[in-house]
């Protein structure tokens, strides 16, 4: 006969709740049921040989997500009805006529608008909500047209209610999108919701930028919402909202400390690219580019045309940043620009659209040279290029004065400057040279004066597009260029000083977090300046030794300046692997020196020209593999 082994014994199962616990049960070795731990706590004391022990966590995770899920499929109803909070400044945009896109003046919404609120439902303390502080809560904004009851919605992990989304869209139409009028305000956010969910929640981003009600969900949206826009351009086919989401990352960009990190002329490439397959650029033919049959109706005509335009707008903004050449012009864009007699496009779009064509057009003139290395004219063409250019944006200006607003105005003017940075690429010390560079000088503090007007009544740099940073830098390097120069005698300088302090206040003004470009390039102007001022020599010509970058030339010859001086990085030196080398001697001007010990510019050093509470800024560079020590590259 065959013996089994203890270890071949049947084994008693312990009850369930002993079970999940891990723990002895006396019931495993004979013991009465229900067990002494059930019969103490109350549990329901019973035997399943079938048992699995859960995770708990991955059941309170799994819960959550069915608590998410279920309320971003229901309604929230409004809340008790309160005096609605100081209107934000209403715009004038496209609805209405003035001298700026947005008003000077506070307004109270209308009270047809506001409609009475019920009190919420109560949320389960089990989700992770963000909500606004008790005082938002209890005193609700004005609504859009529609709102009246909205869904609530969740992004991850990230939940709104319906009252938080709704005063995010009031907030982004009523202070961002009046610069760039590119979508209906008239919609409701459940009707972009239903459009495009990547479209929705840009538009929360963007509005929750300077959001002080709750400041942190602008950190907190910016991982999910970029996943969710890449994930939507990787799945295609793909709609104009798609265009228009990637549009308005580009005009307000994702914070980034380092222009190598920046990813904003990818992704207007890739809107461009996107609206192009489409037939964005001929909606009369927009069937040609689809798989199937259709007409667009007049109201998907008007919106394809805002589409298309804000994104060639969006595209020769980054194009000129960069440096880089977009295309002159298209039909579609010629169109707009010289024969809408419909009035497809706001007024206010339209005068951007013909100063980006006109950009466009400066960029295309003054590069594509193969005769030498910069792309540049022959020396005896550049000149005459340039008169013929500044004739055509006189023409332009004459054009649009009455009828542009001020915020535009800044566009214009910004252009201007983009023109004449080609004549510091040109090497000749001619008066008609000179006479140009006057100008532009004028045109910075101008420029400067205008945003600094604008500041104080509509905050334009806290809420404006990434253009009006592109252009209060190219001010206030124009400026520091020219002051200390021999042109100086035939400057103002004083209010050229005066202009450009007031351009670092308004670059910190757009600043949205530590360490960002904006906060970044106000240290670098501030100490730019020191640096002039110490060396005190202003007998040489205005000029660049960078000149590969077109427009853009003049900020990254400032940024090699900057490096060189205050970086570690002196020019001809080499960087580490994945480095950038300093300006190229051999397409550079040879008529200006380059220093060539660690001190900078006339043997100062760092502590020279920075007082301490900026030398404990250092180090930091606009690129974010440069990260530099005091006293050299690492």
């Amino acid at each position: 006969m065959r013996h089994h082994s203890p270890r071949h014994r049947s084994k008693r199962i312990a009850c369930r709740q002993c079970r999940q616990a891990k723990l002895r049960c006396e019931v495993s070795n004979g013991g009465a049921i229900p067990c002494s731990r059930c019969r103490r706590l109350g549990y329901d004391c019973k035997l399943d040989t079938a048992f699995q022990r859960v995770n708990r966590r991955e059941r309170l995770e799994e819960l959550e997500k069915e608590v998410q899920h279920l309320r971003s499929s229901v309604p929230t109803l409004p809340a008790t009805p309160q005096q609605p909070l100081p209107s934000i400044p209403t715009p004038s945009e496209s609805y209405s006529t003035g001298t700026s896109i947005v008003d000077h003046e506070s307004s109270g919404a209308p009270v047809g608008l506001l409609v009475p609120e019920l009190p919420p439902l109560p949320l389960a303390p089990s989700a992770p909500v963000h909500a606004l502080p008790p005082q938002q809560r209890s005193q609700p904004p004005p609504l859009l047209p529609g709102t009246a009851s909205t869904f609530s919605r969740s992004l991850e992990f990230l939940h709104l209610r319906g009252d938080q989304i709704n005063t995010l869209f009031t907030i982004f139409f009523q202070r961002y999108h009046p610069y760039v009028p590119l979508l209906d305000p008239a919609i409701s956010p459940d009707q972009y919701y239903t459009r495009s969910p990547l479209l929705f929640w840009t538009i929360v981003l963007v509005a929750s930028r300077r959001y002080t009600e709750e400041p942190g969900l602008f950190v907190t949206l910016t991982a999910p919402v970029k996943k969710l826009l890449w994930d939507t351009i990787a799945s295609p086919p793909h709609t104009w909202h798609v265009v228009q989401s990637i549009v308005l990352v580009s005009l307000w960009p994702f914070p980034t400390s380092s222009l190598s990190s920046d990813i904003t002329s990818i992704l207007v490439s890739t809107a461009q690219t996107i609206a192009v397959r489409m037939g964005l650029h001929r909606p009369e033919a927009i069937q040609d580019f689809s798989r199937t049959k259709r007409r667009l109706n007049a109201d998907e005509m008007a919106e394809v045309a805002r589409t298309w335009a804000t994104c060639y707008i969006t595209a020769q903004t980054i194009a000129t940043i960069d440096g880089q050449v977009w295309v002159t012009s298209d039909w579609m864009i010629d169109r707009l620009c010289d024969r809408d007699g419909t009035g497809m496009i706001p007024a206010s779009l339209k005068h951007q659209l013909l100063i980006s064509r006109f950009s466009a057009r400066v960029g295309q003139f003054m590069s594509g040279h193969p005769q030498g290395p910069t792309g540049l004219p022959r020396p005896g063409e550049v000149m005459s290029l340039l008169a013929l250019l500044e004739r055509e944006y006189a023409e332009l200006v004459s054009n649009l004065s009455g009828q542009i607003s001020d915020e535009n105005k800044i566009l214009l003017n910004g252009i201007g400057l983009q023109l004449y940075i080609f004549y510091l690429l040109e090497d000749t010390d001619s008066d008609t040279r000179k006479r140009g560079l006057i100008r532009a000088y004028s045109i910075a503090i101008e420029c400067i004066t205008i945003i600094s007007h604008l500041e104080t009544l509509t905050e334009t740099m806290a809420f404006g597009p990434v253009s009006y940073f592109r252009v209060i830098s190219i001010a206030a390097m124009f400026i520091l260029k020219l002051s200390y120069s021999n042109l100086g005698p035939f400057l103002d300088l004083e209010t050229g000083k005066r202009s450009f302090n007031s351009a670092i206040m308004l670059t910190r003004r757009i600043s949205i977090e530590d360490n960002d470009l904006p906060g970044r390039t106000s240290k670098i102007l501030t100490q730019l300046w020191s640096a002039q001022a110490r060396s005190g020599q202003r007998d040489k010509g205005p000029g660049l030794r960078l000149k590969t970058r077109l427009a853009a030339s003049l900020l990254h010859d400032s940024m090699w300046a900057w490096r060189e001086q205050f970086g570690g990085q002196m020019s001809g030196t080499t960087t580490p692997s994945g480095g950038i080398r300093g300006p190229n001697p051999a397409i550079q001007d040879p008529g200006i020196p380059v220093p060539h010990d660690g001190t900078g510019a006339d043997g100062l050093t760092l502590e020279d020209v920075v007082d301490a509470e900026l030398l404990a800024l250092l180090p930091f560079s606009l690129e974010g593999d440069e990260i530099l020590t005091a006293h050299g590259g690492c």
